[in-house]
């Protein structure tokens, strides 16, 4: 009896060792390959980057332009000083615990983790003001779109953001002076990452990304580094 237990105690641990390689090898299967694998960038479009933190990815975009107008949802007045409001918006989304508690890998903590990987319906749109900013290695590369797939971008964006009864944005108090959080629509969980998110955006924009993205680099590969 004692041996069938142990064996059974044996087996059941590895096939527990064997969900995280099984994750990680999905991980690098889905980000190797693409959706929209024929897109191509126009030669005049809206240029868009896509940028990491080594953690989270988002997508930057222009505060406004003749495509869309990001003013009514993301104001000056949410920021605590409406002259820090930015040429340009870094906007991302994920789980409010890793994103509240963890700018860095060094600071997840072990409560945090735990309801990421098993699901939380407890998301935020997290936004940065940026001016006007330029492509830079390894973290911020360039994307150009066509202004239909702009539209798209956009419209799969606003979604996520969750109104009050005026139809306004509820924002909160961010990592500093320029960024902000807004409560949001979704659910989070080790299938569905911030990562995923940034690159489900774009490939239902039908841009060429990773099917399947959990981490920051997956999505990143997509996106050639800035000549020069």
């Amino acid at each position: 009896m004692a041996t069938l237990s142990t064996k059974w105690l044996k087996r059941s641990i590895l096939a527990l060792a064997a969900i995280p390689s099984a994750y990680l090898l999905a991980a690098l299967a889905g980000s190797l390959l693409p959706a929209n694998r024929d897109w191509q960038p126009p030669e005049d479009g809206v240029e868009l980057f896509i940028e990491t933190n080594g953690l989270h990815t988002g997508i930057v975009m222009p505060v406004w332009n003749e495509v869309h107008d990001w003013t009514p949802l993301v104001r000056p007045e949410h920021l605590p000083d409406p002259s820090r409001y930015g040429s340009h918006i870094l906007v991302g989304w994920g789980h409010e615990g890793v994103y509240r508690n963890t700018p860095t890998w060094s600071e997840l903590r072990a409560a945090d983790a735990f309801s990421a990987i098993f699901g939380s319906d407890a998301v935020l749109v997290h936004v940065d003001h940026l001016q006007y900013p330029q492509a830079y290695p390894h973290y911020r590369r360039p994307l150009t779109v066509s202004t239909a797939e702009y539209r798209r971008i956009a419209a799969a964006i606003e979604s996520r953001f969750a109104l009050d009864d005026h139809y306004r944005s509820q924002p909160s108090p961010g990592y500093g002076a320029t960024d902000l959080f807004y409560r949001s629509h979704g659910h989070y969980s080790a299938l569905h990452t911030c990562n995923n998110w940034t690159s489900d955006v774009l490939r239902q924009a039908g841009i060429r990304t990773g099917l399947w993205t959990p981490f920051q680099g997956g999505v990143m590969r997509w996106f050639p580094e800035p000549r020069g």
